[in-house]
C-alpha cells in the first residue's frame, strides 16, 4: 500500500493524477459537470446523437421489444438480427463486403489488430496514432514500426528494411487525429502499400459522418474504398474482399 501512495504522489505531483468528473445533464455543448455550468469541448458525442430526438424514440422501442440487454455473448446466446440488420447497413453505407460492430471503438481496434495479425507479422503505425490502435498492436503478437507522424518518406524508409522479413505488412493509421485534427495522407499510405505488397488499415473513427461529400469518412474521401483493406467507423469495421473479419 505504501508503494501504491507512493505513486500516486508522483502523480500528483506531475500533474497527472486523474479524477472523475460527474456530469449532472445530457452531453450538449453546455453542460453541467460537478454542478458547474461548462463548454463541452471533450465530448466524444461530436454528432449530438446521443440527444437526437428520432435516435432515442428508435432506441426506446428497441428496449420494448428486445429488453435491455443481450443476454450473453455474440458468439453464444447475443447475436440478435438487430446486430446482423445494422452490419449490413454499415456495410452499405461504407461501400464496403462486410462490416462487424464492436461493443466501443476501443474493443473494435483491440479485437481487429489482435485477429489479423500473428508474430509472424508486421505493423507499421502512425507515431500520433490512438491509443486503442497501439493497445491493439500490442496484443496482436506482431513486430511493430512506428514512422514520424504523416510522414510518407519515413513510413516508406521503414517498408524498404522491412518488407522482405515478415509473412504480412499491416500499415494503420487514423483516418483523421483526434487530437490534432489533421487527415492521414490516405492515397500516399496506399501506394506504398501497393509498392511494397502490403494491408491498410484506416481507424475513421473521427472521419465517418463528418468528412467527404456523404459523411462516409476519409477514406471516401480519397476515394480510395475499394484500396483500403479494413476502415474502422466508431463502433464497427468494414472489410473488402482482402481480408475477412
Amino acid at each position: 500500500m505504501e508503494e501504491w501512495s507512493s505513486e500516486l504522489n508522483l502523480l500528483k505531483e506531475d500533474g497527472l493524477y486523474r479524477k472523475l468528473k460527474t456530469i449532472n445533464t445530457l452531453h450538449t455543448p453546455k453542460t453541467v459537470v460537478d454542478g458547474q455550468e461548462v463548454i463541452m469541448l471533450a465530448s466524444n458525442n461530436y454528432l449530438g446523437l446521443t440527444n437526437n430526438r428520432v435516435v432515442k424514440e428508435a432506441t426506446i422501442e428497441v428496449i420494448r421489444e428486445y429488453g435491455t440487454g443481450s443476454g450473453g455473448s455474440r458468439l453464444t446466446t447475443g447475436n440478435y438480427d438487430l446486430h446482423e440488420q445494422l452490419e449490413e447497413k454499415i456495410a452499405q453505407f461504407k461501400g464496403t463486403e462486410a462490416a462487424l460492430v464492436f461493443n466501443t471503438g476501443y474493443m473494435a481496434n483491440l479485437g481487429v489488430l489482435s485477429t489479423v495479425l500473428t508474430e509472424d507479422d508486421l505493423i507499421l503505425s502512425d507515431q500520433l496514432n490512438h491509443a486503442s490502435i497501439i493497445d491493439g498492436c500490442k496484443l496482436s503478437g506482431a513486430t511493430v514500426e512506428v514512422y514520424q507522424h504523416c510522414n510518407p518518406n519515413h513510413l516508406e524508409e521503414k517498408l524498404r528494411e522491412n518488407y522482405q522479413d515478415y509473412k504480412n505488412i499491416l500499415i494503420v493509421n487514423d483516418g483523421v487525429f483526434s487530437m490534432d485534427g489533421d487527415l492521414a495522407p490516405v492515397p500516399e499510405i496506399v501506394d506504398l502499400a501497393t509498392k511494397y505488397n502490403a494491408l491498410v488499415m484506416i481507424d475513421d473513427a473521427h472521419g465517418t459522418g463528418v468528412v467527404g461529400p456523404k459523411g462516409k469518412g476519409v477514406v471516401d474521401y480519397f476515394d480510395l474504398v475499394e484500396e483500403v483493406d479494413i476502415q474502422g467507423g466508431c463502433r464497427c469495421f468494414c472489410s473488402t474482399t482482402k481480408i475477412i473479419v
